[in-house]
């Protein structure tokens, strides 16, 4: 019997994940998984389901749906937080996607940022556990640069504005604190959300290509005075200017589908 060093894991992703896929119906060796995955939060994920522009194929980290115009690339849900996320691109690099590309939301730190604003990240300010139990315990998680640069030009030829840079990403959404937002504030993030770090860190970690881009949703006060009033948030939930920057993402998504790009 082989002995196991302790620090071994006890479980292989592409051998689960096959396995997976076989109780499901599905060889691995038969079918065809796209190169690149978008993972989408909940209302991009849903508009982008309402246009019909593709089939769902594959129990692939969640339910995997493949573009009608171009079977390179696919599009699922993706998981809410760090950990769920990082499960979820173990699964489909397992599976063979060798680009992922987050699409989320989040609340934007600087002052000059609004709600429906566009963040295309360089990397994540470290402020979770998946990271330091993966080996990668740094103040950044890196997003993928060539991947990024190529999302930048795409951006910008499709006349989108945004902005880039660093963000942070926090395991504790709801327990941010004002020391935290101004350090990260002067420290130039651009925005904060829950999933980056998760992300890259498994990217980095199984050497495939991940980045991301973010939807302002909300935008805090700059003032702490403010922060105990009702209006310390800038919320754009429901507002026409998010949900115009939503589609005007989900469009850009289907130009880049179309293009091949």
């Amino acid at each position: 019997m082989k002995l196991m060093n302790k620090n071994d894991v006890l479980t292989d992703p592409a051998q689960l994940v096959r396995l997976e896929l076989k109780n499901a119906g599905y060889d691995m060796n038969c079918i065809h998984i796209p190169k690149r995955v978008f993972l989408l939060a909940d209302s991009l994920y849903d508009t982008l389901l309402s246009r019909n522009c593709g089939e769902y194929q594959y129990p692939l980290g969640g339910k995997l749906y493949v573009f009608n115009e171009n079977e390179e690339v696919g599009f699922i849900k993706g998981n809410m937080c760090s950990p769920a996320i990082a499960t979820q691109a173990e699964d489909l690099i397992a599976g063979g996607v060798e680009e992922l590309i987050h699409i989320g939301f989040a609340g934007g730190l600087q002052p000059d940022l609004k709600p429906g604003d566009i963040v295309l990240t360089d990397g994540a300010y470290n402020d979770t556990a998946v990271a330091r139990l993966y080996g990668f315990d740094y103040d950044i998680i890196e997003s993928t640069k060539s991947l990024t640069d190529v999302l930048g030009g795409l951006l910008t030829k499709s006349v989108i504005s945004f902005k880039r840079g660093k963000h942070w990403t926090t395991d504790a959404g709801y327990h941010e604190t004002w020391g935290q937002i101004i350090d990260y504030r002067e420290k130039g993030a651009l925005c904060v959300e829950m999933e980056g770090a998760g992300l890259f860190t498994i990217a980095n970690y199984r050497r495939c290509a991940a980045s991301a881009i973010y939807v302002v949703s909300d935008v805090i006060s700059d003032r702490m005075e403010d922060m105990i009033k009702e209006n310390s948030w800038d919320l754009g939930w429901g507002g026409r200017v998010l949900d115009a920057s939503i589609d005007r993402i989900i469009d850009w998504i289907l130009w880049t589908v179309q293009e091949g790009v």
